[in-house]
């Protein structure tokens, strides 16, 4: 059942784990400070073991997402040595990249006060009009609902309801997206949750709402629900996919800054709000409780979620991409997808009317409920300053965010598993497709 969450022992956490090494093939790194957070006056030394040491390796060393630095060095292959120190003089984040000789890289990062980051545009005043506005505009046109039942997957037989559900939309594709129920369920019992996709290749595989994430979910005492990011249809061959991928969603993320109702993530948000407007109509909707949980592009949509309808109460963005694109301006790297650095406009009256509304770490401001984050501080798709630009301009007070030392961009790091599920104590268990 969905309950409050336990949040604020993850720093009580590194102090207890065993492991605090970023583990590759012959090369290992670890930190003085494993939680990788200093302050500016603190010293920090990053230490290298090699236990098949074959010469000098290649270090690169990167400051807010740009190589600065690159070094040789050799590593001991019993005991750790000291590959780099510094003093903190400013806020920033900092990644070492080993090569190794088999080609391989091995790398760790840390932050310094990133409890000073902010986002690169300022919020627009009129962030919130807008979007009710588009909302409005929404809404104007009846939502035509279409409901295909399904049968769950044998795992789940006897156990969840589920159906699929496609929403009319104003513009654009419509909702596509699963719904599952435990078998039972009273009326007005149930929280909703929602999950989110992350940014992919269209394929009949990866693209499609998953109907057993939705069941798995219901599963766990919630209304479940899945919801594919581009509102295409579910179900069909892959010759249709195969054609989205080649046309109509070509390189969707790369599209040229036109004006803010031509943009590609506006109908994305806007599709989420028409899918909830139609899950409060179910009678086991406990009336209260709703949440939206992603990673990636998946955890962009979600802060945009929360921070557009207020019917939202818990936001899980687990390295949450479309976040921070006025980064680029404050000399660090702006988050996926990359817009101004691709188009080289950050700074132009364009990129400004355009992107700041459809910026997770300004539409942040506006949402006030529970907050869950994840950071990977060697994530170089949706840099660790992006995502606490979001936690830092959040609006509301209960978030918790966990920052990752050795964490790509990726769902769960082999190397650092015991810490990852150490640190994620507290958190909401999300299952991700």
């Amino acid at each position: 059942m969905f309950s409050v969450f336990k949040c604020g022992t993850a720093a009580l956490l590194f102090f207890i784990l065993n492991l605090f090494y970023a583990y590759g093939q012959d090369v290992r790194l670890k930190l003085n400070r494993p939680e990788g957070i200093y302050s500016k006056g603190d010293t920090v030394r990053v230490y290298g073991l090699c236990p098949d040491a074959r010469g000098p390796l290649d270090v690169e060393i990167r400051v807010d997402g740009i190589t600065r630095e690159s070094r040789s060095i050799s590593l001991d292959a019993s005991s750790y040595k000291e590959i780099y120190t510094e003093i903190c003089d400013s806020a920033k984040w900092v990644a070492l990249i080993v090569k190794t000789s088999d080609n391989k890289a091995i790398d760790i990062g840390y932050l310094v006060n990133p409890e000073t980051f902010k986002p690169g545009y300022r919020t627009p005043g009129n962030l919130r009009r807008y979007w009710n506005k588009e909302i409005s505009r929404m809404r104007k046109e009846p939502m035509t609902v279409k409901i295909d039942s399904v049968q769950a997957p044998a795992k789940y037989i006897g156990q969840v309801t589920c159906w699929h559900v496609e929403l009319s939309m104003h513009q654009g594709f419509p909702v596509n997206a699963y719904v599952s129920i435990p078998i039972g369920a009273r009326a007005a019992s149930l929280p909703i949750r929602i999950q989110t996709h992350g940014a992919t290749e269209i394929t009949e595989i990866r693209t499609q709402s998953i109907l057993k994430t939705a069941c798995r979910t219901a599963l766990q005492g919630t209304i479940g629900v899945d919801i594919n990011a581009h509102g295409m249809k579910d179900g069909a061959s892959p010759e249709y996919y195969r054609e989205l991928e080649d046309g109509l969603l070509k390189d969707y993320s790369d599209q040229d800054l036109k004006d803010r109702e031509s943009w590609y993530f506006r109908l994305m948000y806007l599709r989420l709000v028409r899918l909830v407007d139609y899950l409060v109509t179910l009678p086991q909707w406990d009336g209260r409780n709703i949440m939206v949980a992603g990673h990636s592009q998946g955890g962009g949509q979600a802060l945009a979620l929360g921070a557009i309808d207020s019917r939202i109460t818990h936001v899980y963005a687990d390295e949450p991409a479309l976040s921070d694109h006025g980064g680029i301006l404050l000399g660090r790297c702006s988050g996926w997808p990359f817009s101004t650095r691709r188009q080289n406009v950050p700074s132009t009256k364009l990129a400004r009317k355009v992107l700041p509304y459809f910026d997770g770490a300004i539409l942040a401001g506006m949402y006030h409920g529970k907050l869950y984050i994840r950071a990977g501080l060697v994530d170089y798709i949706c840099p660790p300053t992006a995502v606490w630009s979001v936690y830092n301009n959040a609006g509301t007070a209960d978030k918790t965010i966990t920052s990752f030392r050795s964490r790509h961009h990726t769902n769960v790091v082999w190397y650092d598993k015991e810490e990852f599920d150490a640190l994620s104590d507290g958190f909401p268990k999300i299952e991700w497709y």
